[in-house]
């Protein structure tokens, strides 16, 4: 389901406009952002939802879930491989909301999608806090690379820490796109590990 169309102009008005012609959307109900204002190099750049009702949904039902963990903040919404990513800011409650390695976190975001669902059971989300889980992504990603660099500096294969299995998925997609190595999968003692290898070597 496409959720989006994002489109260029001159100006924002004019990427708008276009935007609202190619989805069909009423320029009093859209909802959008800018994603670039435009400069002499660049052109602006926005990105209208095509279903506002969806956005409000989100962002009410989060507000209402907030309240009633007694704490407010801001929110953020933007598209995502599940749907949509909301982050929420709030003030002086967000390592409670987090939880002990994010598992707090992973809580919460199950019954707020629960809770969205019961609105609108096909919308998907990913909850983050501060955008904690976006950090950690891009550190497990910084990790990986690292392991990727000393493998191809080495000729010798090596293995990863245990991981989730998002985090494997994370690692696997990051590091496919070097095709001077490879990446399996061993386990040892109840547990998975990648392993990241050159490719020539079987």
């Amino acid at each position: 389901m496409r959720r989006y169309i994002e489109e260029e102009g001159r100006t924002v008005e004019e990427a708008l406009e276009k935007a609202l012609q190619k989805g069909g959307v009423d320029k009093a109900e859209a909802r959008f952002e800018v994603l670039y204002p435009g400069d002499q190099e660049r052109p602006a750049r926005v990105r209208l939802y095509l279903d506002a009702e969806e956005l409000d949904i989100i962002e009410s039902v989060t507000r209402e879930f907030l309240e009633k963990l007694g704490t407010r903040g801001e929110i953020e919404i933007k598209p995502s491989k599940k749907g949509y990513y909301v982050n929420v800011t709030t003030r002086g409650y967000d390592s409670v909301l987090i939880g002990r390695e994010g598992r707090t976190l992973e809580a919460f975001e199950h019954l707020l999608r629960l809770m969205i669902q019961r609105r609108k059971h096909d919308i998907d989300i990913e909850l983050d806090v501060s955008h904690y889980r976006e950090r950690k992504r891009q550190l497990l990603i910084n990790k990986a690379k690292a392991v990727a660099k000393r493998v191809k500096e080495t000729q010798r294969e090596m293995r990863i820490d245990p991981l989730t299995a998002e985090e494997r998925k994370i690692v696997r997609e990051e590091l496919r796109k070097d095709k001077s190595i490879r990446v399996f999968t061993i386990r040892r003692g109840g547990n998975i590990y990648l392993v990241v290898a050159p490719a020539n070597r079987r």
